[in-house]
């Protein structure tokens, strides 16, 4: 990666003060990811929780609504400082990298880990999959989200340059240029299993009523074709 090139930290701490009404609170986010993400989130009241690319705080203080007692991470300070915003007092924020292992938190110290659209950033995600494994006690759950392999791969451009059996770093064209990477749906799902999950769900959520409301447009397309793929899976 050339030095010029933007990261997510950089991307994000740009976003981030109109990241809540142009993205997190855009319809796919909130009635296509969110409801489905949420839907995999066992009760976690009385529960430690771990947020982990929380973002501007959206799950941290769902999470923290549902009884848990939660700590957000993120590596983008711009982004935690409108997580504490949000939050309130009701949950711990750190600034942390998913990339360099969580070294902050002792072994078993999680109940859960969720991770909504922040895997997608990593290129290896075997560093933060372990991370989660040491951090979640036995018979701890991981949801994640991430974008759906079909979704982000152009089948419909036959250039010969793409490859879909090839993680590839790519870029969101929103209001700056976000860097993420795209992957197989093997490439999603077999890391975890490395990791020492053992898997319970995968969701490939479509459109709600409330999408259909806010998108009209794109509710039929979107109710044909997935966008984001979310996963729940146990620590063994």
């Amino acid at each position: 990666m050339a030095e010029d090139e933007p990261t997510p930290e950089s991307a994000y701490d740009e976003l981030a003060e109109r990241y809540d009404e142009t993205v997190r609170e855009g319809p796919y986010n909130a009635n296509l990811e969110f409801p489905a993400t949420a839907s995999l989130v066992p009760d976690v009241e009385g529960s430690r929780v771990l947020d982990a690319g929380c973002g501007t705080g959206v799950y941290t203080a769902w999470l923290a609504e549902q009884g848990a007692e939660v700590v957000g991470v993120d590596v983008s300070e711009e982004m935690l400082a409108r997580a504490r915003e949000r939050v309130e007092g009701d949950a711990r924020l750190r600034q942390a990298d998913l990339r360099d292992g969580l070294a902050f938190a002792d072994a078993d110290s999680f109940d859960g880990v969720v991770s909504a659209l922040a895997l997608g950033y990593v290129a290896d995600w075997a560093g933060p999959l372990s991370a989660f494994a040491r951090l979640l006690r036995p018979g701890g759950f991981l949801v994640f989200s991430t974008g759906h392999p079909l979704d982000q791969f152009p089948f419909e451009v036959d250039n010969g340059a793409a490859n879909y059996f090839e993680t590839e770093r790519q870029h969101h064209e929103w209001a700056v240029d976000v860097p993420y990477y795209r992957r197989s749906f093997s490439a999603v799902i077999n890391p975890v299993l490395e990791a020492g999950f053992r898997l319970e769900s995968v969701v490939e959520p479509q459109p709600t009523a409330e999408f259909e409301r806010r998108r009209p447009e794109l509710y039929e397309k979107e109710s044909r074709q997935p966008v984001f793929l979310c996963v729940r899976a146990t620590r063994v």
